[in-house]
């Protein structure tokens, strides 16, 4: 791993070397964003795909390509790791690129489960080295705007949070045979619900349809009592119909994400809801409710939440420091959250978390 110094008001630093491991869909957008991110320089990518491999050596070139993460991640000329793969391939790539000394950006969920998420917190502790969480929400305006106007206290005390991510039955088959509801749609909720009311959990309940068809439940949800007192809600499942106003287009994934995030203060209450997005496209053969807050592709370059949130990893890594945005004890806090939401929907009964 080549050695950084630290960045002085004298002297410029030299771009950063990233390598990137994963080029599914979402691993490609982080390659597009990388191969122009100021500060950083994109130098090599990893997939077990060799035709998804050699596309991006096409597209983001030139670039050393890597069939195996283990010769990839032994790269000497590497700064940094992104890693995009496969979410259970999370703890175990991410904990090799730690203990090799490398500052990490994984996505989430950081792991498979709350075990494995804390030795990834752990290492990083002990490496001394950089540890960021794909939490893409917090950098998203709308969401960005509302965490600021609650810091500021004019909403008083939270009351309650409530959330919904439903999506697609199409994708059912996809995702419900690989991981558990919670952990494939509500972490980026429940993360949410953290950063906005501050506090920790202190008791979960929770009620879910079990899948007759697949591994995992079909729709889950959850109440979550915090320490602060605000009540949360939670909810998910994969049954909105073929028809439904699209907000996905990304390749072969064609579907809709229905999510609401409101917030109830003693003072104020705010709603954001994904579909209510302000550029609306409507053909003969279906409506488009275009999002262009998470990663909007204009003027052919990637922006949005996703461009802001890598920049600022490549700017921490750069200045030796931690993410004012993205904080790791929540990443790990939303882990333990989602293992009481599973447990409580299996067993019936309530959680306590301390």
């Amino acid at each position: 791993m080549a050695t950084l110094e630290p960045i002085s008001p004298d002297s410029q630093l030299r771009l950063l070397h990233v390598g990137l491991a994963g080029l599914g869909k979402f691993g490609c957008q982080h390659a597009d964003i990388l191969a122009d991110c100021p500060g950083a320089k994109l130098i090599a990518v990893c997939d077990i795909d060799g035709t998804a491999l050699e596309r991006q050596l096409k597209r983001n070139g030139p670039l050393r390509g890597y069939h195996s993460f283990d010769k990839f991640i032994n790269d000497s000329q590497l700064d940094a790791i992104v890693i995009a793969t496969p979410e259970h391939l999370h703890h175990k790539h991410a904990l090799t690129a730690i203990r090799k000394g490398y500052p990490v950006f994984v996505e989430k969920p950081m792991a498979s489960n709350l075990e494995e998420a804390e030795q990834l917190q752990q290492a990083s502790q002990q490496a001394n080295t950089t540890l960021q969480i794909g939490l893409v929400l917090r950098y998203e305006a709308s969401h960005s705007k509302l965490k600021q106007e609650i810091a500021s206290g004019s909403f008083g005390e939270i009351v309650s949070v409530r959330v919904k991510r439903n999506c697609s039955r199409q994708w059912a088959a996809f995702h419900l045979d690989r991981g558990h509801t919670v952990y494939e749609t509500l972490i980026h909720d429940l993360d949410l619900m953290l950063w906005l009311t501050n506090s920790q959990a202190e008791r979960v309940m929770a009620i879910e349809r079990q899948s007759k068809t697949y591994k995992n439940s079909e729709a889950i949800t959850a109440l979550i009592h915090f320490e602060n007192g605000t009540i949360g809600v939670a909810e998910s499942s994969w049954f909105i119909p073929n028809g439904s106003p699209l907000n996905v287009t990304a390749g072969e994934w064609q579907g809709t994400i229905d999510a609401e995030l409101e917030v109830v203060g003693t003072l104020r209450t705010a709603k954001l809801r994904l579909l209510d997005a302000p550029l609306q496209i409507w053909s003969q053969t279906c409506s488009e409710s275009i999002d262009v807050g998470l990663w909007p592709l204009l003027q052919g370059s990637i922006g949005g939440a996703l461009r802001r949130e890598l920049t600022d990893f490549i700017n921490c890594v750069r200045e030796h420091r931690t993410s004012v945005v993205a904080s790791l004890e929540d990443a790990v806090e939303g882990l333990r959250i989602a293992e009481a939401i599973k447990s409580a929907a299996a067993t019936g009964k309530i959680v306590w978390m301390n």
